[in-house]
């Protein structure tokens, strides 16, 4: 009995494993005022000040004015425009844009991570696995966490490959962006920034690293190429302040789907072998 109620415990993996990465915060990167910023603000403003002094004392220059209003305008416009759009390339690139601009001024959000489904396999351990359900969405529960970033707002721009369905609406003040993603299989080596959903959401970085956060289980190491996730359902939707260029609130998700056709576990003297255990779970950031 102690030997099924250790392996019990130590499935909670299959769900743990994509906790234990997930719950990592990514380090805001904060941008601190330099010396620089002080001095151009300083030069403007002086530059500013001699454009008055020489519109009282003196004629503009022919043309040199009207030529920098109109720039100026124009630039002012520019940043300020908004995007109607179904085409794929235009809105990768308009969300590429903020989330860089969002650097640093991410507004507070949340992630959550809860269990879809669990499946302990074959025989009579996987069976009272099935039903043991508590402690994986314990754990998942616990691994839900507070954000302060732009997921994925360190890895690779989005491609237009990425991207599915595509569509972008303003409102004159702001711009919603709304697409989903190409689904992404992924094995023991891929890394939290590769692939469709990698690149626009975050997946988790390595099951064998993931693992190595659960100290008291230990995994035959021949077995992590058993271990298959399937990233599905992923979606993102962006709403963009068109003055800042910045996203000021928003929605990523998608399902994981975990799939082990074979793998054996170790807690202390007590092992065992398990096979076509299945667990899904639905991950989520919202600000």
């Amino acid at each position: 009995m102690k030997k099924i109620l250790a392996v019990l415990l130590a499935l909670s993996f299959v769900v743990v494993c994509f906790a234990a990465c997930g719950s990592k915060t990514e380090e805001p990167t904060t941008e601190a005022p330099t010396e620089a910023t002080t001095e151009e603000v300083v030069t403007e403003e002086a530059t500013s000040e001699d454009v008055s002094a020489e519109d009282v004392t003196a004629e503009p220059a022919s043309g040199e004015d009207a030529t920098e209003e109109e720039t100026s305008e124009e630039e002012t416009t520019e940043a300020a425009k908004g995007l109607n759009s179904t085409d794929a390339e235009e809105i990768v690139a308009y969300y590429n844009a903020a989330r860089k601009a969002t650097e640093g001024h991410a507004p507070a959000g949340n992630q959550t991570m809860t269990l879809a489904a669990l499946n302990g396999g074959e025989g009579v351990v996987g069976r009272i696995v099935s039903m043991f359900e508590g402690i994986a969405k314990d754990a998942l529960a616990k691994n839900s966490t507070s954000t302060d970033y732009i997921p994925a707002h360190d890895h690779d721009d989005v491609k237009v490959s990425d991207v599915q369905n595509a569509k972008a609406t303003s409102d004159g003040k702001y711009t919603t962006i709304t697409f989903d993603v190409v689904p992404q299989n992924a094995t023991a080596s891929t890394k939290g920034g590769d692939g469709s959903v990698g690149r626009t959401i975050g997946v988790l970085d390595g099951i064998d690293s993931a693992l190595k956060e659960i100290s008291a289980v230990e995994v035959n190491q021949a077995d992590i190429n058993n271990i298959k996730l399937t990233y599905k359902n992923a979606k993102v939707t962006a709403k963009i302040d068109e003055s800042t260029g910045r996203i000021v609130n928003g929605t990523w998700q998608y399902r994981v789907d975990i799939n082990v056709s074979s793998i054996t576990i170790k807690i202390g003297i007590l092992s065992a072998t398990l096979k076509n255990v299945y667990g899904a779970v639905d991950y989520k950031v919202v600000i």
